[in-house]
């Protein structure tokens, strides 16, 4: 066999291992040990995944045979979980706020749907472990949700709840929040749920059902994408659980917003372009592109972006049937447009400024404060991303080595390419979605995200919303020929990195910010009962205007319609004195720093000026003063 064939592996590995030790120490060089600290969580994954590559790249079987030949019944891990996951939800109701021994049983959880899905025998494995992995992704989901009062995730929970209470006050969709005004398909639908549920349930509890429910309908898209892209059980099941383990997935999951449903609706739109194109598939697409376009006006120049990065990707490889064509991209331009003309002048506003202020440089952007302050605190809670950069980067090489082992077969006849056939790749699509996956990293994984927004001053992390799909499929093909290629021995190496990745994914503060193993130096992602119930008998008694933090008044100017504005920090000891009176989230700040137009930490607080004003309510969770 020529060497040849093999040459794209060794580049890419070398590329990957060069570019490890430059993100690392050219900053250091440079005197910026922050980044260089930054890096590292991406740094060892491009190290370890060629090393892993190159260690079992000798084993030749084909692709047919890449899964494990020792077999479980599948009810034994099935109990195993069952009682696990009855422990885990006890532990939910016996505490206040979610212990360690939590994430840690999760993380077992993750290691039995991995056994489950390796091991397990009998007919409907596919649709057991997809059940399992469904239980999974909603104890996490709806044990932050549901278990604490009002989550607020990035703050935007706030307006759009507001949005769907009026609607069920009212009847219409004329909205409170003016921004939003063009897109309401999610607000209907949250409003009709809350309506079938009755007035026992919430209006914001009933968005979160729906959100969870929503993300757990994705693991059986991604499975039937994956499916479509390779027929084996184990590759679409694998990718599934990489994507429950997924820290965007689950937090996307728990924030129930207009984007977080087009993300799932991105999924079934990628079903149907890996799909027959029939027409009634055709029919289907349209359908999805203009729910895309009606559900968040907005999405659709990130979901643009993708597609032309898919297309593209398939000219580099050569692929004769493109997953995404001419018909899919002039549909959505068309869709968009139309959309954008004639009902979403609102936000074609906002982004035609947004861009108008980067080009100018009037951009506010700035390199992300937990950068520059506790860069280690950032790496610790980057751990599962470093966790599905590893597996990502694992698929794309054992794709490229595919490929170049049948190069010649495939190039002559690529959907003849099959399991048994040399180990050659069965289908001509998944090198194309690994090479999207990569393509899309730095705009995924964070780090080189939060760099990238600070200097185009634009939501580059939207794509986050839009690229987990190719991020699970190419990480559970990586992790498919981890488990077929090293025997027993890469079996329970994959196991133990799985139930760590889980661990990590479960327990980082971005999607355990009630008590993640490391505190970042930002908010908490939930309102506690106490802090609402203070926000209420306040503006019950206050009618006048007040400053207080960027939650405090999201959450009282659109839920209760309060004259609050945010606390300039900038101005320091003087901070409080533009304001008649102030608000102050006590018990946040006694663990966090309140989020201003700047993070304050307490030390910082000038409590001199709050203490020459009359404290006219203090509930311990939070203060007034006028």
């Amino acid at each position: 066999m020529s060497r040849l064939p093999l040459e794209p592996v060794r580049s890419l590995s070398i590329a990957l291992a060069g570019t490890a030790a430059l993100g690392v120490g050219l900053p250091l060089v440079l005197g910026f040990p922050n980044l260089s600290i930054l890096g590292l969580y991406v740094a060892v994954p491009m190290i370890a995944a060629p090393l892993a590559v190159r260690r079992l790249g000798a084993d030749r079987r084909d692709l047919g045979e890449s899964t494990p030949t020792v077999r479980v019944d599948w009810r034994l891990w099935s109990t195993a979980f069952h009682l696990l996951a009855g422990a885990l939800v006890v532990v939910l109701v016996a505490t206040d706020v979610r212990p360690y021994g939590f994430y840690a049983g999760v993380a077992a959880l993750y290691g039995l749907c991995f056994l489950l899905i390796v091991t397990g025998d009998g007919r409907s494995r596919r649709a057991v472990a997809l059940y399992h992995l469904v239980a999974v992704l909603l104890l996490v989901v709806y044990s932050v949700t549901l278990n604490y009062d009002f989550f607020v995730g990035h703050t935007d929970l706030s307006a759009h709840t507001a949005i769907v209470r009026s609607i069920l006050e009212t009847g219409r969709t004329a909205t409170v929040v003016p921004i939003y005004e063009s897109f309401q398909l999610w607000h209907v639908y949250a409003a009709f749920g809350s309506l079938l549920l009755g007035d026992g349930v919430a209006a914001h509890t009933t968005a979160y059902v729906l959100s969870g429910g929503l993300f757990a309908a994705g693991l059986g898209l991604i499975d039937g994408l994956a499916r479509r892209l390779h027929p084996d059980e184990t590759f679409g099941l694998l990718s599934a659980l990489v994507a429950v383990a997924f820290p965007l997935y689950l937090f996307y999951g728990m924030y129930s917003i207009p984007r977080s449903a087009t993300s799932i609706f991105l999924l079934a739109l990628l079903v149907a372009l890996a799909s027959r194109p029939t027409a009634g598939v055709r029919l289907l697409t349209v359908g999805l592109v203009v729910a895309i376009v009606i559900a968040h006006p907005a999405t659709i120049p990130f979901v643009l972006a993708v597609l032309a990065l898919v297309a593209l990707a398939e000219r580099a490889t050569a692929r004769p049937e493109p997953l995404v064509d001419a018909y899919v991209l002039a549909v959505s331009v068309l869709a968009t447009g139309l959309y954008w003309l004639y009902a979403a002048e609102g936000v074609v506003t906002r982004l035609a400024g947004t861009i108008e202020a980067t080009l100018s440089g009037a951009s506010e952007s700035a390199v992300p404060e937990g950068v520059v302050a506790s860069p280690w605190v950032e790496v610790a809670n980057y751990v599962p991303y470093g966790f599905a950069l590893f597996f990502l980067l694992l698929g794309v090489l054992f794709l490229l080595e595919r490929r170049g082992r049948g190069a010649d077969a495939t190039e002559d006849a690529p959907d003849a390419a099959v399991a048994g056939d040399g180990g050659r790749l069965r289908s001509p699509h998944l090198l194309t979605v690994g090479l999207v996956a990569v393509a899309l990293a730095p705009l995924v994984f964070p780090g080189p995200l939060l760099l990238l927004d600070a200097l185009a001053g634009v939501n580059v992390d939207r794509f986050g919303h839009y690229a987990f799909a190719f991020v699970a499929l190419t990480g559970g093909y990586g992790l498919y020929e981890l488990v077929g290629r090293g025997g027993p021995a890469a079996l329970l190496a994959a196991l133990v990195v799985l139930s760590l990745f889980g661990f990590a994914a479960v327990s980082n503060d971005f999607t355990a910010s009630d008590n993640p193993v490391v505190e970042r130096p930002f908010y908490t992602f939930y309102l506690e009962d106490e802090e609402r119930a203070s926000f209420e008998a306040i503006d019950d008694r206050y009618r006048g205007a007040f400053g207080a933090d960027r939650i405090s008044c999201r959450y009282l100017g659109e839920l209760h319609g309060a004259r609050c504005s945010v606390i300039d920090a900038a101005a320091g000891e003087a901070m409080f004195e533009a304001h008649d009176a102030v608000l102050v989230r006590e018990g946040e700040l006694e663990d966090r720093p309140l989020q201003f137009s700047a993070y304050v930490e307490e030390a910082d607080l000038p409590r001199e000026e709050l203490e020459e004003r009359d404290r006219v309510y203090d509930s311990g969770t939070v203060s007034f003063h006028a």
